[in-house]
C-alpha cells in the first residue's frame, strides 16, 4: 500500500533550504525543482556527516509525484542538476558580500533501483546552516504542476511569518522567476496575465498559503510588486502545517532510534501499521542478539519490513497472548453469566417465599376444621407421592410443590403478585429480563468456543 492510499496521512514534509538556492537563476524544469527539494529532504540529516546519500527510486518518484517507470526522464533530470551551476551572494556580518558558484549536484547514480548522489561540500554547508534557510513544504511542492507556481511559492513561503514579501523591482522579479531573458515577459501586462495570475491561482488552490498581489507605480507604469502572504486555513485544517502525526508516532521514533533515515521511516509509517513495524523491530533485535545478522542491523530491518520476514518467536508469543486474551474474555463472560444466574435464583427464591407467606397466612385464617380438608384436597391434586411427602414435610413453603400450591390457591381466589410486579416492588430484576440476558450470554459463550483468534 502506498502513501496515496492514506489521504488522511498525506506527506507533511518540510525542507530547510538556503535562501540563495531558492533564488537560483538556472532554468530548471518543474521535475528538477521538485527533485532538488526531495533530494535535500532525504539527505538533510547527513549533509555534513556523509559524502554520499541514497534513496530508492520508487520512493523518490513518489515524493515528487513522478512515474517511477520513466527512468530515462529521471536520469535526464538528474543529469541536468549536475550540469546546472548556481551562483549567490551572501551578506556576511561585517556587511561584505561574498560571491560563490556551485553545481546543484556534484554527481548522481542509479543502480539496482537506488539513486545515489553527492553535494559539493561548500554547498552542503550552506544548505545545512540554520541561519539562512527557510521551510519548504514538500506536500505542497508535490501538488504544484507549473514551474512558475513552484518558483513563486518558494519565493513567497519564507515570508509567511511577516505577512508579505519584500518589494521587488520588475527586473528583480523576472530574474527570480527565471524569465529575465525572455522578451515576451518584458511588458508587465503580459507578465501578469501569463505568469503571475496563473501561478497565484495554482498556489491559492493547491498550497498551504494564499497570495494577494500589490503593485507600486511610477506614473501609469508598474515598477515594482510584492505579495501578501497568509496561511490557507482550509489546508491547514487538513494538517499541512505540521508533521506531528508522523514524527510523533512511536513507530517513527523507534525506527529513527535504530538508525533508519527519516525518509524511509516516514515511508514505512505511512505504508504499515505500528504493530507490523514493531514486529519487524523485535525480529531485528532478536536476530542481532543471536549474532545472526551478517550485514547491518538497519539493512536486515529494511529487508524484514519490505519482504515481510516473519518472527517465529513473536508469532508464538502473539498466539499465546491471543489465547490468554480469549480465555480471559471467556472467563469474564462466564462470570457475568454466573452473576445473572445467581440474581435469577435469588429473585425466584424471594418471590417463592413471599407467595408462600401469603398462602400460609390465608391457610391459618381458615377455621381449624377446614384446614385439614384443604390440605387433603391439595395433596390429592399432586401428581406423585414424592410431591405429597415433600408437602407433608415442608408445608406451603415447600419449593418442589410451589407451582402447584400457587395454582391451587389462585383457583380458590387468593390474589398473589405476578413475578414482574413483585420484582419491581422489591428491587430485583424482572424475571423475563434476566432470562433474556442469560440466553444471550449463553449464545455468546457458545460462539466464542468456535471463533479463531483472528475472528475475535
Amino acid at each position: 500500500m502506498s502513501p496515496k492510499d492514506h489521504p488522511e496521512k498525506e506527506l507533511r514534509r518540510y525542507v530547510k533550504k538556503n535562501v540563495s538556492t531558492i533564488h537560483i537563476n538556472a532554468r530548471l524544469t518543474l521535475t528538477q525543482r521538485k527533485l532538488v527539494n526531495a533530494l535535500l529532504y532525504n539527505a538533510y540529516d547527513g549533509l555534513l556527516s556523509e559524502d554520499t546519500h541514497s534513496i530508492s527510486v520508487p520512493l523518490l518518484s513518489e515524493m515528487i509525484g513522478f512515474d517511477s517507470r520513466n527512468q530515462a526522464h529521471l536520469r535526464k533530470a538528474l543529469k541536468g542538476l549536475t550540469e546546472t551551476s548556481v551562483e549567490w551572494d551572501i551578506l556576511e556580518d561585517d556587511g561584505t558580500s561574498v560571491w560563490e558558484v556551485s553545481s546543484l549536484l556534484s554527481s548522481a547514480r542509479i543502480r539496482k533501483g537506488v539513486c545515489s548522489y553527492r553535494y559539493d561540500r561548500g554547498l552542503a554547508e550552506k544548505l545545512r546552516h540554520p541561519d539562512i534557510y527557510s521551510k519548504i513544504n514538500l506536500s505542497v511542492v508535490r501538488e504544484l504542476r507549473s514551474s512558475h507556481a513552484l518558483m513563486l511559492y518558494e519565493n513567497c513561503y519564507r515570508y509567511i511569518d511577516i505577512g508579505h514579501t519584500a518589494w521587488w523591482d520588475l527586473d528583480v522579479f523576472r530574474k527570480l522567476m527565471a524569465v529575465d531573458e525572455l522578451a515576451s515577459y518584458r511588458e508587465y501586462k503580459v507578465l501578469k496575465r501569463d505568469l503571475i495570475t496563473p501561478a497565484m491561482n495554482e498556489i491559492n488552490k493547491l498550497s498551504n498559503i494564499q497570495l494577494e498581489l500589490e503593485t507600486r507605480r511610477k506614473g501609469r507604469s508598474v515598477v515594482g510588486l510584492r505579495f501578501l502572504v497568509t496561511p490557507n486555513k482550509q489546508l491547514s485544517l487538513m494538517g499541512m502545517e505540521d508533521e506531528d502525526n508522523i514524527t510523533s508516532s512511536k513507530a517513527y521514533r523507534a525506527l529513527r532510534e535504530e538508525g533508519v533515515s527519516k525518509t524511509l521511516a516516514r515511508h514505512w509509517v505511512l505504508q504499515h501499521d505500528e504493530e507490523y513495524i514493531f514486529d519487524k523491530l523485535d525480529l531485528a533485535g532478536s536476530e542481532a542478539a543471536k549474532g545472526k545478522i551478517k550485514s547491518s542491523k538497519v539493512g536486515f530491518l529494511k529487508a524484514a519490513v519490505e519482504q515481510d520476514f516473519h518472527n517465529e518467536n513473536a508469532a508464538k508469543k502473539k498466539a499465546l497472548d491471543e489465547a490468554q486474551e480469549a480465555k480471559a474474555a471467556r472467563q469474564k463472560l462466564e462470570g457475568e453469566l454466573e452473576a445473572l444466574k445467581k440474581a435469577q435464583r435469588d429473585a425466584e427464591s424471594g418471590y417463592r417465599h413471599s407467595c408462600a407467606q401469603i398462602i400460609d397466612e390465608a391457610f391459618q385464617e381458615l377455621p381449624e376444621a377446614q384446614r385439614g380438608a384443604v390440605a387433603k384436597e391439595f395433596q390429592l391434586s399432586l401428581s406423585s407421592t414424592i410431591y405429597v411427602n415433600a408437602f407433608k414435610k415442608n408445608g406451603w413453603q415447600d419449593r418442589l410443590t410451589f407451582p402447584d400450591s400457587k395454582k391451587f390457591w389462585e383457583a380458590r381466589g387468593l390474589a398473589l403478585p405476578c413475578p414482574a410486579e413483585w420484582a419491581r416492588r422489591n428491587g430485583f430484576q424482572e424475571p423475563d429480563v434476566l432470562k433474556g440476558e442469560i440466553a444471550e450470554l449463553e449464545k455468546r459463550l457458545k460462539r466464542e468456543k468456535h471463533l479463531t483468534p483472528r475472528q475475535r
